[in-house]
């Protein structure tokens, strides 16, 4: 859901490219016939770019040079559909004068925008203030989150002791308050939301307690859920996985996997089709550099666990490498050593490499999204290393996916730890639309050589 900043942020956008358009179109008196079907195009564009680049992600917003330059490419690209529109229909060279001086507007009122807002909300915009029930790992971990992510405006007033479990705050300027204390806390405090984040099943005059002094105003979540919604992760324990089971089996549908396979064969089509020049190119060029083959098979895990073989295109150098748990790390450099062809670290960077895995998604072992498919030598590791691992075989393994381009492609066991969160907020949460979502953001980021 929007908040009501974000919402405000997504009109006044809105207002601006097409107000901006129209003001500069009529300027220059472009073709009156076009008119409509620009401005519709140039604010549908403007809007989808933005919200690709995450611009209207209020926990990540912060000012910085690399926001600025993400904000002004996401503007020039908006103008991209609109420049070869009206380059098809009329060849004035005013056109080319009007997208200039449209994209100095638009993107001056946005970064004025953002400013203010960013002022907005960390000088003017009140504080929630958060109370957690419980005081095991869980609670310090929510309490972490949310003192991290300081555009989420929270604060952590103190914790509830829950009497039956370890006490682990020990900070002494932490507040730990008797359950007793729950309904004059709240009012002293101005509580907004209370965590519940108690392992055990809660006695009846816990919830009693709860339940007579937890006024309606107060928001009240479970922590797996509160923290789902601030790191778009899913919280992995031996109890939310066996959450994880019932959603995921519950939600199994044929309309979904119908759905979901016509949007892999059509999505693998048209990226084989646009990318297939690119990719002779390549292959073409990593032959003639040592003479071995340009495409290879590796074994994959997907869904059960099951093993295949995926194609890729080669951009090392023939060599008999191996992970273990020791050089995995290592890998996480890959780009930079000495075993990849130099022309091929962009090949990479863009995950061109990986495009011949359309043929595994067409032959019905991979799908479009999904969690990464992993060489079988490296899920060898990480299932010994990363509990609950072999829970991301539920499903297919994907091309690109939630992971890729929230977290990129790390090799750690922390950073797999990591992953397999994403993994699992995507097995609860999946959904065609948000798989197209997942996919365009992807090439996005894939095409900046951002892609993980």
């Amino acid at each position: 859901m929007l908040s009501r900043s974000i919402l405000f942020m997504l009109i006044f956008d809105i207002l601006v490219f097409s107000i901006s358009s129209s003001f500069w179109y009529k300027f220059f008196n472009l073709p009156q016939n076009l008119f409509f079907f620009a401005i519709a195009l140039i604010v549908i564009t403007g809007f989808v770019v933005l919200f690709l680049k995450d611009n209207y992600k209020i926990r990540e917003f912060n000012i910085s040079s690399k926001n600025y330059y993400l904000l002004f490419e996401g503007v020039v690209f908006a103008h991209v559909p609109l420049t070869i529109f009206l380059l098809l229909f009329n060849h004035n060279l005013q056109i080319l004068e009007f997208i200039a001086l449209n994209i100095l507007t638009i993107y001056l009122s946005l970064a004025i925008y953002r400013n203010l807002f960013h002022l907005y909300l960390f000088k003017f915009k009140k504080n929630k203030n958060v109370l957690i029930m419980g005081t095991n790992q869980e609670a310090k971990l929510i309490a972490d989150e949310i003192m991290n992510k300081k555009a989420l405006k929270m604060s952590v007033v103190g914790f509830v002791d829950d009497k039956e479990e370890e006490n682990i705050i020990k900070d002494s300027q932490t507040k730990v308050f008797n359950q007793e204390e729950l309904k004059d806390v709240i009012q002293k405090y101005e509580v907004d939301i209370l965590i519940v984040a108690i392992k055990r099943r809660m006695e009846e005059n816990l919830l009693t307690n709860m339940v007579d002094n937890v006024p309606n105003y107060v928001k009240v979540y479970r922590m797996p859920e509160f923290y789902e919604m601030v790191t778009g992760k899913y919280y992995v324990s031996k109890m939310s996985i066996n959450w994880l089971y019932y959603d995921f089996m519950n939600k199994r549908s044929l309309v979904y996997d119908f759905c979901k396979r016509a949007f892999d064969i059509i999505a693998a089509l048209i990226i084989l089709t646009v990318t297939s020049p690119i990719l002779v190119y390549i292959g073409i060029r990593v032959k003639k550099t040592d003479g071995g083959p340009a495409i290879y098979t590796q074994n994959r895990v997907g869904k059960g666990g099951k093993i295949f073989e995926a194609y890729k295109l080669r951009t090392m150098y023939l060599n008999d490498y191996v992970p273990t748990g020791d050089n995995l790390n290592k890998a996480d450099n890959q780009n930079a050593d000495d075993r990849v062809i130099p022309f091929c670290k962009f090949v990479r960077k863009a995950r061109f490499d990986e495009i011949p895995q359309m043929i595994n998604i067409l032959k019905g072992e991979m799908s479009i999204v999904g969690p990464r498919t992993e060489w079988d030598e490296v899920v060898k590791v990480y299932s010994e290393q990363v509990p609950y691992h072999g829970c991301r075989h539920w499903v297919k393994t994907g091309w690109t996916g939630w992971a890729q381009i929230n977290q990129g492609h790390l090799f750690s066991s922390d950073a797999e730890a990591e992953k397999l969160q994403y993994d699992l907020y995507y097995l609860k949460h999946r959904n065609v639309l948000w798989e197209i979502g997942i996919l365009i953001k992807a090439v996005f980021l894939a095409l900046g050589g951002r892609h993980g």
